[in-house]
């Protein structure tokens, strides 16, 4: 059986890298924000979001996406999942964007949402299809 991200985003994805970054981008920064002291913080560690978001932020996120997949548990799950193998640098960012395009197609609310999270220079674009 196949996950999602599995393959490499096929779906005509746009993922903007930072200028300049280097080939072998960095993984595990976490697009949740904060160290859990619900201070908030910048993510990462490499000049990213200049917006300073707050454990509340995305606790209200995840509770979007919960409430969006109530009668879908296993999609909220693997939201989850996706969140983990980022964390634990499994997949880097490229790969953490294209996950969550598939598993948020047709909630372009949240898609765009998830923007907010992701370092700077990194943004998921919807194409015209999406």
């Amino acid at each position: 059986m196949k996950r999602i991200g599995d393959e490499i985003d096929g779906s005509g994805s746009q993922v903007k890298p930072p200028l300049g970054s280097p080939p072998n981008e960095s993984c595990g920064q976490s697009p949740v924000p904060g160290n859990g002291d619900n201070r908030g913080g910048i993510i990462g560690d490499r000049g990213v979001n200049t917006q300073r978001l707050s454990t509340d932020d995305a606790l209200t996120y995840l509770m979007e996406v919960k409430r969006t997949f109530q009668d879908q548990r296993d999609k909220y799950d693997m939201f989850l999942e996706v969140m983990n193998d980022f964390k634990e640098q499994r997949i880097h960012t490229s790969g953490l964007i294209a996950r969550v395009k598939e598993l948020l197609k047709g909630h372009n609310n949240l898609i765009l949402g998830f923007n907010t999270f992701l370092p700077k220079g990194y943004e998921i674009t919807l194409d015209n299809e999406d």
